[in-house]
């Protein structure tokens, strides 16, 4: 442990401490003296008044006086090392002691000041090193990163190298002749006109013939209503699970060249659900080619009371450009309605078959303006 630095009150007080344990010990001693000769006195004055001596007791009596003789000796040259020097010797010893401890703290102190140094720049260059252990970690991380850089660059070096080696051996194609696309001019079909409803999708055109599978499901849909007395009166309706499960009983495939059809309820109403079969309809190739199936029923189709309505999804819209450009040579007037994938051709039945009470008018609504034509063709 480090001891606490001393200062001069302490030095004279541990010579006054020195001289009185000198003192101490020098009173013990002559009592000790004195107490020896008193016991050698009395047994010489007991062995003189003895009737008989014992040579043997006298012989111990002389040693024991021999062994008091050296005892005293000693005591006497203990007491002549423990006389005190004379005070000026004691000053300048003092001085002397006084001159080292604060010698010996200056050097403590500039020793403490060395070591706090030391203590400074240890700190300094711990943090110092741990600077450069992070410098030297960032240099080897952003090493790595450039040689992964490197080898990503290079890579894509060798594959344009291989793109444009693979570009001079292709050989030069024609560039197909631009199509003309015109801008669409929407506005209502002629008063009176029909619509022709042709879906493009699976990248080609079938035509849906709805209001002929419209009128022939509502006929067949209506006797089973009758026939099965399914009709629960206004407040009810018809029995929809009895219905659905005797209607498809009665009518197992509902189908033409190129729809499945299904009847199945939407809340109170019955509607109808055209599924286009794959490998049925007209591709590109059939619609440009001269006197098909297509171009046949375009020509059969009367100008100036029908016009075509093509629903468009978003894997057919080349298809879709092949039968328009056929409709527009052949002068029917057309229009396009764009939908999203997974789009699918339903229609309401229409009659009077309700799933469910009608909905009563609500008698604070106002009529509704007259709607104006819909732009059905561009």
């Amino acid at each position: 442990m480090k001891r606490a630095p001393r200062t001069d009150e302490d030095d004279g007080g541990g010579l006054d401490s020195l001289l009185d344990t000198m003192t101490n010990v020098v009173g013990i001693l002559v009592m000790v003296l004195i107490a020896t000769q008193l016991g050698v006195k009395d047994a010489v004055s007991r062995i003189s008044e003895s009737e008989v001596v014992d040579a043997s007791a006298l012989e111990a009596a002389r040693q024991e006086l021999l062994l008091t003789k050296s005892q005293r000796d000693a005591i006497e040259s203990q007491l002549n090392d423990l006389q005190p020097a004379d005070h000026q010797e004691i000053e300048v010893k003092l001085a002397d002691l006084r001159r080292q401890v604060q010698e010996r703290r200056t050097e403590l102190d500039r020793e403490q000041v060395v070591a706090n140094q030391f203590a400074l720049k240890i700190e300094s260059d711990t943090k110092k090193a741990e600077q450069a252990r992070k410098q030297i970690q960032e240099i080897a991380d952003a090493k790595a990163k450039r040689e992964s850089l490197q080898a990503e660059l290079t890579k894509a070096i060798d594959q344009e190298a291989s793109l444009k080696a693979l570009l001079d051996e292709t050989p030069e194609q024609e560039v197909p002749p631009a199509k003309v696309v015109t801008l669409p001019d929407p506005r209502p079909a002629p008063e009176g006109a029909r619509q022709v409803t042709f879906l493009c999708t699976n990248n080609r055109v079938y035509p849906v013939a709805a209001d002929d599978w419209r009128d022939g499901i509502r006929q067949k849909a209506e006797f089973l209503v009758k026939a099965k007395r399914l009709d629960r009166g206004p407040a009810v309706g018809v029995d929809k699970e009895q219905f659905i499960k005797e209607f498809k009983k009665a009518n197992r495939r509902l189908s033409d060249e190129f729809f499945e059809v299904e009847l199945y309820d939407a809340g109170i109403y019955p509607r109808l659900k055209f599924t286009p079969k794959p490998n049925s309809g007209a591709t590109q190739d059939e619609v440009l080619k001269p006197r098909s199936r297509f171009q046949r029923l375009l020509a059969r189709l009367d100008k100036t009371k029908y016009y075509a309505r093509f629903i468009v999804l978003p894997d057919s819209f080349e298809v879709y450009l092949a039968a328009r450009a056929v409709a527009d040579e052949a002068g029917l007037l057309s229009g396009w309605d764009p939908q999203g994938s997974g789009w699918e051709y339903t229609t309401y039945l229409g009659g009077p078959i309700l799933f469910g009470p009608k909905p009563k008018p609500d008698p604070n609504a106002k009529p509704a303006p007259p709607s104006k034509p819909a732009n059905v063709i561009d």
